[in-house]
This record gives C-alpha cells, structure tokens and sequence, in this order.
C-alpha cells in the first residue's frame, strides 16, 4: 500500500509554466543526478502529474538541452580586453567555468550525452586557445596547455562537489573539522605526514581560494610571471 505521507504536495492548478519546470530539473540533477532524471522523477519533485510536464516541453530531451543552455547562460565570461594580461584573462575565464561545474557537476553528463548545439564550451575553447597563442606559445604547446588547464579545472570542481555531497550525506558542513577527526585516530609513527600536517590539510578544503592557489602555480608554470593578473 502508497504511504500517501510520503508524497510531494499537489501544485496549486495553474501554477505550472517552463521556469518552475526547469529550475526543478536543476534541482533534480544536482542532487538526484543525471541516471535519476526521468520524466516522472521531475513531475513529482513539481508535485504534478506527468503528463503536466508534457504541456511545456515535448520530453526528456528538450527539457536538458534547456537546462544546459540555462545554465550556460549563467557563466559570466569576462570582456576580451587585449590591454589585459592573457594570464589574468585566462584566470577570469576559468574561475567561471570552475564555478559552473562545482555548483552544477551534472552539466559534464549532460555535454557528454547531448551535443552542443551553440556556442558554450566552443566559445570558452577559442577565448582560453586565444589568450594562450597571445602569452607567446605556439600552436601544440597552447594545444597541450589548454588540455592541462581544463583537467585541472574540471577534477577541482568535481572534487569541491564530491566534497559537499558527502558533507550534506553526513550532516557536516565543516570540511576541516572532519578531515581533523579522521586523521586524529591514525598513529603518528605510521602517518607522520598526515597527522603532523593535519591542520595544513584541513585549511586547503574550501573551495575556490585552493582552486586559485592550483590555477595560480600552474599558469605560472604555463606561461611564466604573471605581471598584472588582478
């Protein structure tokens, strides 16, 4: 028998229109993940009937492709200035995009199972290719430079989101208070590293600011001195 407790409330008649649709499928694939987004799934977290969500998009499908081309529209690429330094350029840009891919992880599935139809990723691989050329590298090195950069970029963010999923699961929002307890109970002869440098460890979990620190050493090794990164 349905434990009718268990169910979302019933939306208000009327009150469904494609925002609410689509912030929902955020929601959903934040959390949920892309293998647990179904037409159904979505209709109950609206507390609607499937067939509602039907009336404003046409499937599955449809409904990703805007919650990509949504979130997309969310990333804030900063103005090309040819005045500016390319490193500090670079910096901007892929600040952004480790924005995007730590708040939302599900937008890797999703660019790897649907294919991109405008100008996304495309427009983010020309600017970061261009600022490479541009610091004085030729065309494999900017090539094998940019490919370093976004791995870095996408394994940071895909940590950091990895990261508050298991502090939610846990019920712990301090990253260093549990790195701490973790390593309190191991013996010191065995792990002098990690016990010895616990405090160092537990201050490098937060977020943007390591990720910075990272992007930082590796576009100096990149291109060297950073004069004028701002």
């Amino acid at each position: 028998m349905t434990d009718r407790s268990s169910r979302r409330p019933r939306a208000p008649r009327g009150t469904l229109n494609r925002d609410r649709v689509l912030a929902a499928a955020v929601d959903l694939l934040d959390h949920a993940g892309p293998d647990a987004f179904t037409m159904r799934a979505l209709a109950q977290r609206l507390g609607v009937g499937t067939m509602a969500v039907y009336s404003h998009f046409q499937g599955k499908d449809e409904i990703i492709d805007a919650v990509r081309d949504l979130l997309f529209a969310e990333v804030e690429l900063p103005p090309a200035d040819a005045r500016r330094p390319p490193h500090a350029e670079l910096r901007e840009l892929c600040r952004a995009v480790y924005r995007l891919l730590s708040e939302h992880p599900s937008v890797l599935h999703l660019l790897a199972t649907r294919p991109v139809q405008g100008d996304e990723g495309t427009l983010f691989a020309e600017r970061a290719l261009g600022l490479l050329r541009r610091a004085g590298l030729d065309g494999p090195a900017a090539a094998r430079a940019y490919t370093a950069v976004m791995q870095y970029t996408v394994g940071a963010a895909l940590w950091t989101a990895r990261g508050r999923k298991v502090r939610a699961a846990q019920g712990c929002d301090d990253p260093a208070e549990r790195l701490r307890s973790r390593f309190a109970g191991l013996p010191p002869d065995r792990y002098p590293c990690l016990t010895g440098l616990a405090p160092q460890l537990a201050a490098a979990q937060d977020g943007m600011p390591q990720y910075e620190h990272g992007l930082d050493a590796l576009l100096t090794g990149l291109l060297g001195d950073p004069d004028g990164r701002g």
